[in-house]
C-alpha cells in the first residue's frame, strides 16, 4: 500500500535521482552507511518505493552531531571551492551548520523561479543588482543585531548587505531603525529579501518615506501572515514582483508563490514526500515534508525531516506553472490542538492568519496556547479590544475550536520574537507529533 501511494503522483525521473542519491551516500557518507546498518538495510534493499520508505526519516540531531566529517563526502573539505557555508536560525532547537555548492543553490533558485515568471525576470536581470536583507540576526551570517557594525561590515561576499536590526524585533533601537532606513536609501537596493514581519515593522517605522523604487520583493524566513501582507502591498507599487518563499539553509529556495497566489514546491531538484504519521499523506492532508536532495556530492540529505507542515494542492493551477500546488501551513511546534467529541482538530498558522485576515486596526499579532489548552491573542495596533473588528476576529477563531474554548484578547506594545530571533505568529506548548497529525488529516 505505501509503495502504491508514493508512486501516485510523485515526479518519477525524481525518485530515479533520489535512489541514486541514496547509493552515493551510502558509498561516499560515513555517517549514512551506518545509519542504514543500524536499522538492518543492505543497499540492496533501497531499491524501490518500498526499500526507499523503510528508511528512517534523518533529522537535524545526526546532522548536527555527525558535522563534518560525517556528512561531509569522501574526499570533501570545508575549504573546498564553491561552497556557501550556512547556519540554521535555531528555531527549532540548536542551530545547524550546514555547507553547500553555491551552483547548486542557483540551480534550485532558478527551478523553483520558474513558477513567478515577473520574480524570476527581476531578480535575473543581465545587470549588477544591490540587495538589501532585513531579517532576523540568526538568519545572517553577519553581526547585523549591534549599532556599532557599519555597511560595510556587514555586506555580504555576494554584495547583499544585511540591515541593522535588534534580536527582539519590536525592542529595536529608534537609532537603530534610523540607520536602518538611511542604508537603504543610500544603497537603493535593486530588491529586498525580507521577512515580512520585519519588513512591515520597518514601514511602520518609514512613515511618509516609503519604499516604491525597490524593484522586487522576496518574503522569506516566516509565514507571511495577512495582516504583514497588507501592510506591505500598500508601500509598493502593485506592479512590483513579490512572493512568499520558503527557503531552508540546508537547501536554498523549496517553493515560491506565483502570480496567481497559490504555492509551488520544486519538484526538479528534490524529491519530496508528504507524511501524516506512518503514512504518505493524500491531496488535501496535513503533512510533514521530508526532502531528498538530488545531486548533491558535497551533503546529501536522505528523507531529511523539515517540520514544515503542508497540504498538497488537488488541482492544476491557471499560473500554468508544472510545479506542484503546496500551502504551507506553517512549523510542527506552532500548530494549535484542539480534542474534541469528532477527534483531534488542528489549526496551522496559515489557518489563523486566513482567519484573522488582514485587519486594518492590527499591525502585529500572535495567538499562544498553553499548556492547559487555554488560548490567549495579543496584538499591536489601534484597534480596540471590545472594538467590533477584534470581536469579529474572535468570533471567526471561536469558530474553529470547540465551544468551550475561551480566548483571552490583549492589547499591548511588546510581543517578543522567539529564541531565533524570528517572529511566530502562533504558539503551541502542547507538544505535537507526527500521529497527531495523521489523526487529525483523517478526520
Amino acid at each position: 500500500m505505501i509503495t502504491l501511494m508514493l508512486v501516485e503522483g510523485i515526479n518519477k525521473a525524481a525518485f530515479e535521482q533520489a535512489l541514486e542519491e541514496v547509493a552515493f551516500a551510502l558509498k561516499s557518507v560515513p555517517f549514512f552507511s551506518e545509519y542504514l546498518f543500524e536499522q538492518g538495510l543492505r543497499p540492496t534493499d533501497v531499491r524501490d518505493t518500498t526499500g526507499f520508505a523503510a528508511i528512517r526519516p534523518t533529522t537535524k540531531i545526526e546532522y548536527r552531531r555527525n558535522f563534518p566529517r560525517g556528512v561531509l563526502a569522501a574526499g570533501k573539505t570545508l575549504n573546498d571551492p564553491h561552497i556557501l557555508t550556512s547556519k540554521s536560525s535555531g528555531t527549532g532547537g540548536e542551530r545547524l551548520t550546514t555547507v553547500t555548492h553555491t551552483f547548486l543553490l542557483a540551480r534550485r533558485a532558478r527551478n523553483t523561479l520558474r513558477a513567478n515568471k515577473p520574480l524570476l525576470e527581476a531578480l535575473t536581470a543581465p545587470r549588477f543588482q544591490s540587495v538589501a536583507r532585513y531579517a532576523p540576526p540568526n538568519c545572517s551570517d553577519v553581526e547585523c543585531a549591534t549599532p556599532f557594525s557599519t555597511m560595510e561590515d556587514r555586506m555580504l561576499a555576494d554584495g547583499t548587505l544585511v540591515l541593522p536590526v535588534s534580536h527582539d524585533l519590536l525592542a529595536t533601537p529608534p537609532a537603530m531603525v534610523n540607520q536602518a532606513i538611511d542604508e537603504i536609501d543610500k544603497l537603493q537596493p535593486h530588491w529586498l529579501y525580507v521577512d515580512p514581519t520585519h519588513l512591515a515593522f520597518l514601514i511602520r517605522s518609514m512613515g511618509d518615506r516609503g519604499l516604491s523604487d525597490v524593484g522586487a520583493v522576496v518574503l522569506t524566513y516566516t509565514l507571511c501572515t495577512g495582516v504583514a501582507r497588507r501592510q506591505i502591498c500598500a508601500s509598493f507599487e502593485p506592479t512590483t514582483p513579490m512572493a512568499e518563499i520558503v527557503s531552508m539553509s540546508e537547501f536554498g529556495w523549496l517553493a515560491i508563490e506565483c502570480p496567481v497566489g497559490n504555492m509551488h514546491i520544486n519538484n526538479l531538484d528534490f524529491f519530496l514526500e508528504f507524511w501524516s504519521g506512518s503514512r504518505p499523506t493524500r491531496p488535501g492532508e496535513l503533512g510533514e515534508l521530508l526532502v531528498t536532495s538530488l545531486g548533491d556530492r558535497l551533503l546529501p540529505h536522505i528523507r531529511y525531516r523539515t517540520g514544515d507542515i503542508y497540504r498538497l494542492g488537488e488541482h492544476s493551477c491557471a499560473c500554468k506553472s508544472t510545479l506542484p500546488i503546496v500551502r504551507h501551513e506553517g512549523r510542527l511546534p506552532n500548530m494549535l490542538k484542539f480534542k474534541t467529541p469528532r477527534g483531534l482538530e488542528l489549526l496551522s498558522p496559515r489557518d489563523v492568519s486566513d482567519l484573522i485576515g488582514q485587519a486594518e486596526g492590527i499591525d502585529l499579532y500572535r495567538l499562544d496556547q498553553r499548556s492547559d489548552g487555554g488560548l490567549q491573542l495579543r496584538y499591536v495596533g489601534d484597534a480596540d479590544p471590545d472594538s467590533l473588528e477584534v470581536g469579529d476576529i474572535v468570533d471567526r477563531l471561536r469558530g474553529r475550536m470547540p465551544a468551550n474554548e475561551k480566548i483571552e484578547v490583549k492589547k499591548t506594545h511588546q510581543i517578543e520574537c522567539g529564541r531565533s530571533g524570528k517572529f511566530v505568529s502562533c504558539s503551541s506548548e502542547i507538544a505535537l507529533e507526527l500521529d497527531d497529525i495523521r489523526t487529525a488529516s483523517s478526520d
